[in-house]
Formats: C-alpha cells, structure tokens, sequence
C-alpha cells in the first residue's frame, strides 16, 4: 500500500493534529511521517482528515491500525546504525516501533541521560558508533527501541530517572520500565531485526544479568546471538575500502565482539553452553582504533587468532593495531582460558604446568598493550582526564582478576593437602612467596584503579561500576582476606590487607544498591570483613583487659597466676595452636563451670546466596547449640535486619553476626572456591534455579 507523502508543511494542509494545535511549524523529513515534533516526542502523527480514525468514533481497532501503518513511512526509520538506513523494512516493521507501544516522550533531559550513556558509560561508549548515535538523538530519528534500551542502562545512574520511575527510590525498578518496553519492541521486529535491536538486546541482557534474572539473561544471550547470526547472513558484504560500507562493517563486528564478551562472562560455570561457536568469531577482525571508527577512516586488524581477516583482497596488506575496545576482547579472552581451567580441573587433575602458562599468556598479553594502556601508577587518572578511564580500568581488572585467579587456585592444591602446614609453607621455597605477592599486587591494581574512578565521576550521578569491575572488587577483597586469616600474608601486609578489603567492601555496598546481583557478594565480603577486624582487634583487647588487671591487682605475681581463671569472656580467636591449621585455631567455648555455654552462631553463606553450615573441626567440641546464619535472604518480616531474624552487630546494618573462627572461614571459602560458587554467583546462579 502506498504511504502519503506529505508537503513540507509550508503549507497548512500538510500540517499534522499535533503541531496544529500547538500551532508550531511541522516539518518531514523527506515528505513523510512521523514529523519531526511527533518523531522527538514518539508521538503519533497524523493529518486531520484521519483523525476519526484516531479518535475511535465507530472505528474498529484494526481499521485504526490500517490507517496509522497507511501514514507512517514504507522505510525503516533512520536506526542508530547507518546499516539500518540501506535496509527496507516489511510491511509492519517500522510500523509496529510506532504504533504499537506507548513510549516515553523524550525530554531534553532524558536525551542528556542517552547521551551520557553513549559517550561515557560501558559497553556503549566502546561498542557503538558514538556520532552516528548522537546525531540520531540530536534528530529524533532513533528508533524507539535503541532510545529505551538507553534509558534502562541510564536508569541505574540517574538521581531523577530513579525518582520518578523508581518507585521506592529502587534503580532497578526504573530500569525495568524502560526494559520492559525494550523487549516487546524487540518481539514486534524479531522477523527482521535491525542492528539497533541486536544492541538493544546486548544492553538488556546486562540488565536482566544485573538484576540477578540469570536464566533470562542467559536466554536473551542466545536470542542475541542468533539475531546476530542471521543478520550477518542477511546483509554479509565483502571488505571494501568505502567509509560507509566500513562503519557498517564495524558496527557489526563489534556487537558480535559485545556477545563474545557476554557470552564469555555468562556461560562461566559447568552446564553453561557458550551461545556463540568458534567459527561465528574466527574470521571476524578485531575493533579497531576509535579514531578510525569514529571517523570512518576503513583499515583492516587482524583477527582473535591473529590471523588476517576474512575477505581481505590483499593478503600481504599491512594489518592496522588492535583498537581500544580490542583489547578489551583479548583480556576477555585469557581470562575467560583461566576460567575453563577452573572449570575442568578437579584437586586430582591439577596441573601446575597449565597454571604457568596460563600466567605466562596473560603476562604476555599485558607487555603487548600499548604504551598508553600500559599499568603504571599514574596512567588511570591521565585516561580519566581523557575520558578512556573506564576503558582502560576495565582492561586491567580482566587480566589482574584472572591473575588472582590462576595464582589463587595454585594455592588451593597446595593448602588442601592433609600434609599442609603453615611452617611447611612459609619455609618451602620463594614460589609460595611471590604467588602471595602477586596476588597482592594484582588485588592493589583492582581497587586503585576504582578508586581513582570514584574521584574522578560526575557528581550529578550515581556511581555505577560495571558488574566485572565490581565482581573484580569482590575476588580482590575476599581473596586478601582469605589470606590474612589463613596466615598466609607477608607479616608487614596487614595493614594494606585492611585497607584492601575495607575498600572492596564499600564499593560493593555500593554497587549492591545498583545491582542487586552484587548483594550476595557484598554479604559474604562483610562476614570475612567482620572476621578480619575481630582477629586483628583480638591482641589490642587483650593487652587492655591484661592491663585493666594489673591496676586493679595487689601485686603482679598474684594476677599473673589467677589469669587463667578470671578471664570468663575468652576471645574466640585466643586459642592453642594447631599445627595443621596456622596460627588461628580452634576455640573453646567453656566458660566459668556456673555458666552454661554459649550458643555460638556459626554459619556462612555461599557467596551464590544459600546458607552452608561450617563443619566443626575434629579437636573441637561441638556447640551446644549450632545456628545457621542465613545472610543472603533477609526475612521479609523484617527488612531492617540483614539476617531475617538474627540482629546484625554493631559493625552495621549489612554486617551479620556470625561467630565463627578464622579457621573456619578460611574453611568454607576453600570448600567454595573449589566448587566454583563464586562463579555462579557472578553469573547470578544456576540455570534452572531461581535465585534465593
């Protein structure tokens, strides 16, 4: 059916019901609807000779849709990608973007938040065409569905988006609004999907992801891949030196590129089938540099393997440097190897010769980065000057997690042998030394690099860190903290070890108010946080209490022999030592013989979000009475309690009162690390499982 072409609206005639009765100048572009008012506030547009359609005055619905499709363009709307501007659309694609849902108008302030999430927020400001985009915006000529895909990414950093569509002030429910609008604009299209909804998929599945939905973020990874996959077959061109043709190439690949990074972090854990094939990425070239995207100057990089790309006419060509974004891919990529290797290796299949290569690859890898990218001290706040801050943060907390990583599972072979000591271990060789070392210097790496972020972020928004950076944060703190409690630190790290871990704990509060994907992992960081500051308070206690005693005894001699007996409040971690077990041991829970015992609480969560209960060890005498502290899921009967039902301490709202030993932290971490739950819980759980 032929569309209705429309005057410039020089003429009254031409002018839609909108802009009459706002008596403002309706402009087309090029002769059709929507105008350019109707298009910037998603309104309908429409002639007053149709408006008895509109209007639903003895109209049937489906009339009214025939005649809204008869005004609207035969043509896709102009799509954030110019891919979508040479694609003709069926007979009901552009027109079910328009018709089919009502859309938020887009004020100037809700452009400001698009706009922010282009030029300045992860993945869009690496994986998509920033002028193309804000020109789009500029013109309204986006489609809708790319322009709420935008919002729901910005929802989580605005102050006034969360106000208004947040209800009770929650970051996630804003996002939801617009996310759920994202998805039924998707459906209506999925027939012929355009490169603005495999996109707005992408940003839908870090939604979904962040709001802890792990089997609906790993479905929308498949449906992404799949757009993908059929769209390459649809609008596959061969490699050509036009500016346009590359910036439409580009924009593919690197949304493919966006899907392998999802796919790499989502499919983390045994039963994961990854959604993309090595034969989908194989061929594919690297992004490249922003300065050739973004000005569409076309080059050719080189692929994954480091291989030419397909389709490259002249093979002996000189290949362009791997881009920004490219590299973000290849840090990806070994950390994801370190992970597969976790996954597949069991305590008797370890092999330490996989380890070092693994180690050795990421080394590698990191000397190969340009000088700019290179990870010295004062390189962070220069980027962040620049504007490539998170771009180059996110890079390094690829490679130092996956260097926490593979040093980290090292450990665990050696600390979980039945021979182990913490003597054996301090006296063994220097191997042992520098993998605590490295682990330390990574961790250090981690949280510097979110700090400097942090001071350097607008302060008109919330901070919001990418879920990497923040599980980064995670591994980093949980991990130095495993190792201060285990014995297993440099004696003249505590106080960096504190530091460390009070930071990560903080940035993941934080990030928990964003994501609420991160809440497990911020409740088990303050339970080993919470140890932590109890084991190293426990010396300076009891040099105060020894002290308080000597001024009130009537000599030396005498308090020196009653301590043992006047001392009822004894410090869990005040216990004999045991050799297999380092200098945190076992404790007692006998009091004076006329008290009974106290019940102690003694549990830990799985950093996935279930309770487990922590095995007493074999030389100790069981509690009396065991209480299992579930922190992951409060109560609903009592939102003010992190425990539902048990009181936080003093420590805060979010700390759980869990008495338990260093040794038996240390314990359960071990057990979990080896069961890979701190894998799943990045993921946000099992597929096939709810969350808790």
């Amino acid at each position: 059916m032929a569309s209705v072409v429309r005057s410039t609206a020089l003429r009254a005639g031409g002018a839609c019901v909108r802009c009459r009765k706002g008596k403002t100048k309706c402009v087309y572009e090029n002769g059709r609807a929507p105008c350019k008012n109707c298009a910037k506030g998603m309104h309908e547009c429409y002639l007053p000779s149709e408006s008895m359609a509109h209007g639903g005055h003895g109209v049937s619905p489906a009339r009214m849709q025939h005649r809204i499709r008869e005004s609207l363009p035969s043509e896709r709307v102009v799509s954030s990608s110019a891919v979508d501007r040479q694609v003709p659309a069926g007979p009901s694609s552009s027109v079910s973007r328009h018709a089919s849902a009502a859309h938020e108008k887009l004020t100037p302030e809700l452009m400001t938040e698009c706009e922010r999430v282009i030029s300045k927020t992860l993945p869009a400001c690496v994986a998509f065409h920033k002028p193309t985009f804000l020109v789009a915006l500029k013109n309204a000529s986006m489609e809708p569905t790319m322009v709420n895909a935008l919002l729901t990414t910005a929802a989580r950093h605005s102050p006034a988006m969360i106000r208004r569509y947040g209800g009770h002030g929650s970051s996630s429910t804003a996002a939801e609004h617009f996310a759920s609008k994202t998805i039924n604009l998707v459906m209506q299209n999925l027939d012929t999907p355009s490169l603005a909804d495999i996109q707005s998929v992408c940003l839908l599945i870090l939604h979904e992801w962040g709001c802890r939905n792990a089997v609906r973020a790993y479905t929308y990874l498949g449906l992404a891949a799949r757009m993908a996959q059929m769209y390459r077959l649809v609008h596959h061109h061969n490699s050509t030196n036009e500016p346009d043709q590359f910036q439409m190439e580009e924009s593919f690949r690197r949304t493919l590129w966006l899907i392998y990074i999802l796919d790499c972090f989502l499919t983390s854990s045994p039963g994961r089938h990854p959604a993309l094939t090595h034969l989908d990425v194989q061929d594919v070239s690297l992004p490249c540099l922003d300065m050739n995207y973004n000005f569409t100057s076309p080059v050719h990089v080189r692929t994954l393997s480091g291989a030419p790309p397909a389709g490259l006419k002249d093979p002996s060509a000189q290949l362009s440097e791997v881009g920004e974004f490219g590299h973000i891919v290849l840090a990806t990529k070994a950390w994801r190897q370190v992970v597969e290797m976790m996954t597949t290796t069991t305590l008797a299949t370890f092999s330490d010769e996989r380890c070092v290569q693994l180690e050795q690859d990421i080394e590698v890898l990191r000397q190969s980065l340009p000088m700019h990218f290179a990870d010295k001290p004062n390189n962070i706040n220069l980027h962040i000057t620049m504007g490539s801050g998170y771009t180059y943060a996110f890079i390094h907390c690829l490679l130092n997690c996956g260097t926490i990583f593979v040093n980290r599972r090292r450990m665990l072979q050696v600390v979980t042998d039945e021979n182990f000591s913490i003597d054996l271990w301090r006296g063994s060789s220097h191997t042992h030394v520098q993998t605590v070392d490295k682990i330390f210097a990574a961790s250090h790496s981690i949280i510097h690099s979110l700090l400097a972020l942090e001071t350097g972020a607008d302060k008109d928004s919330i901070l919001c860190f990418p879920l990497f950076m923040l599980f980064a944060a995670f591994t980093a703190g949980s991990t130095v903290a495993y190792l201060t409690l285990k014995g297993l630190a440099p004696a003249n790290s505590s106080e960096s070890a504190f530091n460390i871990v009070r930071d990560s704990v903080r940035m993941c509060q934080d990030g928990a108010e964003s994501w609420p994907l991160v809440i497990p992992w911020q409740r088990h960081l303050s339970v080993m946080s919470k140890v932590l500051r109890d084991v190293k308070s426990a010396p300076r206690d009891k040099a105060r209490e020894d002290n308080k005693k000597r001024a009130l005894s009537p000599s030396v001699k005498d308090d020196n022999v009653s301590q043992t007996d006047t001392n009822p409040d004894a410090m869990d971690y005040e216990q004999p030592d045991v050799s297999a077990a380092g200098p945190q041991a076992v404790p007692t829970t006998e009091g004076r013989a006329s008290e009974p015992p106290v019940p102690r609480k003694t549990g830990i969560t799985t950093i996935n979000g279930g309770p487990v209960a922590v095995p007493t060890p074999a030389d100790s005498p069981p509690p009396p009475v065991p209480v299992v502290a579930k922190v992951d899921s409060p109560s609903p009967a009592s939102p003010g309690s992190a425990l539902g039902g048990v009181q936080s301490s003093s420590t805060g709202p979010d700390v759980p009162d869990v008495d338990m030993t260093a040794l038996e932290l240390c314990a359960a971490f071990e057990r979990q690390l080896l069961e890979l739950d701190d894998l799943a819980a990045f993921m946000g759980g099992g597929v096939g499982s709810a969350p808790s």
